[in-house]
């Protein structure tokens, strides 16, 4: 694949990953999976496991930042 504009500008239009590093929610995204799957080396969670995980960084987050730093349900978020 060329890494020409055009190209590039399609990508950061389309692809998935690209429209993730350009969301608002690229840093809450990318240090969750990190802390939740790459540092503990896990590809699998159950759903409920997944959404408490989520819960108590959102928590976190909202003791940290202000109670309106990601205001919705864990499951709002990860049913987006």
């Amino acid at each position: 694949m060329p890494l020409d504009y055009p190209t590039l500008d399609l990508l950061k239009q389309s692809h998935p990953a690209w429209r993730l590093l350009r969301s608002d929610h690229a840093p809450l995204v990318a240090s969750f999976l990190e802390r939740v799957f790459i540092t503990p080396n896990r590809r699998v969670m159950a759903q409920a496991a997944l959404a408490e995980a989520l819960e108590d960084e959102l928590f976190g987050l909202r003791q940290r930042y202000g109670a309106t730093t990601y205001p919705k349900p864990a499951l709002d978020y990860l049913n987006d």
